[in-house]
């Protein structure tokens, strides 16, 4: 099938790249506070997300950041596309929400994804996300927001995730994350971040990333993670990826046979209007001031489409090239 005959189907929307966040594996937070004067307007969003729409039907998205929750506004732009019919997903470091959980609760968003690195030694999610107060206040939003979810009658059911990535510090989490889903009754899914940030110890930055000490513990907790899926766990991850985790702590050079399929599936908008096809690769239009199918389907996109087939990096192994 030529991308002619396709659209996309996963669909990122970043409303800002500010965020409260401090983490090691992630610069977003470093983006200067003035940015927010270029970000989209409400008004501007809702015109977007209204030719999305005419181009793609009912569709799901998720919103992103930086912090999405930073902006007030998101509840309105959430509840204009779902009065348009799309379904909004949205993910969160937890950290802003301790006075709108009530607003979650009430808003239009389906599924909620909260970023977690542990949850028996709060120092290892503090460390990470550059915060003391980090696992504190992203653990009693998700606790909190669960249970409201369960309790309170007359709203529109959450489904609540977990995204925890995987590095050094962490491996001893792997279960007690877990298990803690399954109490919880929420799912999790495990990110091995390609550019190296997340072998890093937080706190031993002097780790070699594929060192013959810490790769035998990496391929470990991946093997964990496998077992306890096939356990019964609510791991969301499929074994494809799972496996594909293991060759690229082996051998990066293993993982080449992977194809990376984001030019012909993902769709993602920056707080600009700038649009991707891939998240490393340079923009394909802005939205502002074209229609989203001209850019998809448009000379620009094709040639980064062949510029992905002929990349290397080990980023097709993120969430955005599985499901």
């Amino acid at each position: 099938m030529s991308i002619s005959d396709r659209k996309p189907i996963s669909f990122s929307f970043n409303n800002t790249e500010r965020c409260q966040s401090r983490c090691v594996t992630c610069n977003g937070w470093k983006t200067p506070a003035d940015c927010a004067q270029k970000e989209m307007t409400t008004a501007e969003w809702k015109a977007v997300l209204l030719n999305m729409h005419r181009w793609m039907g009912n569709y799901q998205f998720i919103i992103s950041g930086g912090e999405p929750f930073i902006r007030d506004d998101i509840f309105e732009i959430a509840q204009y596309a779902s009065d348009l019919g799309d379904t909004v997903n949205v993910i969160t470091n937890g950290l802003g929400l301790t006075d709108k959980l009530q607003q979650v609760i009430d808003s239009a968003f389906t599924n909620i994804t909260f970023s977690l690195n542990a949850v028996e030694n709060p120092s290892i999610h503090n460390c990470s996300r550059g915060r003391d107060d980090a696992f504190k206040r992203t653990m009693d939003a998700i606790q909190n927001l669960n249970f409201m979810n369960r309790h309170q009658a007359n709203h529109k059911w959450k489904n609540i995730f977990l995204s925890t990535v995987v590095m050094p510090s962490n491996f001893s989490e792997i279960k007690p994350i877990a298990e803690f889903c399954r109490v919880e009754n929420i799912q999790v899914s495990y990110q091995l971040l390609d550019n190296g940030d997340a072998f890093y110890s937080p706190t031993e930055n002097d780790v070699q990333i594929y060192g013959n000490d810490i790769k035998k513990s990496a391929i470990y907790a991946i093997n964990e993670i496998i077992e306890l899926k096939q356990q019964g766990y609510p791991i969301a991850n499929g074994y494809e990826q799972l496996n594909a985790f293991k060759l690229l702590i082996d051998n990066p050079n293993q993982i080449q046979n992977i194809e990376c399929m984001v030019g012909e599936n993902n769709f993602a908008i920056d707080p600009y209007g700038n649009c991707r096809i891939c998240f490393c690769m340079e923009p394909i239009g802005n939205l502002k001031d074209s229609l989203p199918q001209d850019l998809w389907y448009s000379e620009k996109a094709e040639k980064i489409r062949a510029d992905i087939k002929k990349c290397t990096k080990n980023c097709r192994l993120l969430n955005c090239n599985f499901k």
